[in-house]
């Protein structure tokens, strides 16, 4: 049985639906993504992390697949843009754009909530992936820790000369590329740790065919609210519209 949805998921529904032509024009007429159009992709290991969140990372450790992009230009401006990080939980076959039935997709950006999308462009630091945090937006259920948001915070290194994917590659040799998964409670302050999640390894595949889903539930973490209930429209149309669909 599905569980019924919620006034927010109806009317996001409702919404995807609508924005869904706008999005799939604009995927053709950018012949990419209409979003993060650019990005790279590596093959990364998850760690649990001890402590109250240690369960969920359990069911989340093994290998993943990190896509590291920016939200708005195909170039890598260093500044007004969004960045992103989408995940993707493997049990094997990291580096296979092809997902499992067992896979689960988290969708990141240096936004912290809905209503403060305007400002996010102002207030990230676009010249380097590893100094910003990136959040979840929206909500999702969890058997151990119920409804949660969750956020990735990269280990802070010192910043080298390059661009910002030249930059990532750098930190990636040196082992310092890393983003600890943490987990807020709703009505709750503080932050749980749940994984630590290091690129290891460039992933060579097409990014073309890689394409992440918050409705990838394969490790039950179940995606809620508007901004979730939005996306499947959107995502479905703007995905069938890029080239090589």
């Amino acid at each position: 049985m599905h569980e019924a949805l919620g006034l927010g998921e109806r009317a996001g529904r409702i919404a995807g639906f609508l924005s869904a032509p706008w999005f799939a024009a604009g995927s053709w007429l950018r012949q990419a993504r209409v979003l993060h159009p650019r990005g790279q992709t590596y093959e990364a290991r998850v760690v649990p992390s001890a402590g109250r969140g240690q369960v969920l990372g359990e069911r989340l450790a093994g290998q993943a697949l990190v896509r590291c992009s920016g939200a708005m230009w195909k170039r890598p401006v260093p500044w007004f843009e969004v960045l992103g990080v989408a995940v993707r939980f493997r049990g094997a076959h990291a580096a296979s754009p092809v997902p499992e039935t067992d896979d689960q997709d988290l969708l990141f950006a240096t936004i912290r909530r809905p209503w403060t999308l305007a400002t996010a462009p102002w207030l990230t630091d676009a010249s380097d992936y590893l100094h910003d945090d990136y959040f979840a937006v929206s909500p999702f259920d969890t058997p151990e820790l119920g409804r949660v948001y969750f956020r990735l915070r990269p280990a802070r290194v010192g910043k080298v000369q390059g661009t910002r994917p030249e930059r990532l590659e750098e930190a990636v040799w040196r082992d310092e590329a890393r983003f600890v998964l943490s987990a807020r409670q709703a009505w709750h302050l503080g932050w749980v740790e749940i994984a630590t999640i290091e690129l290891v390894t460039r992933a060579l595949l097409d990014d073309d065919a890689l394409r992440f889903s918050p409705f990838r539930t394969g490790r039950q973490i179940v995606p809620r609210g508007f901004v979730h209930a939005l996306r499947p429209s959107v995502y479905k149309a703007s995905q069938h519209a890029r080239p090589g669909s």
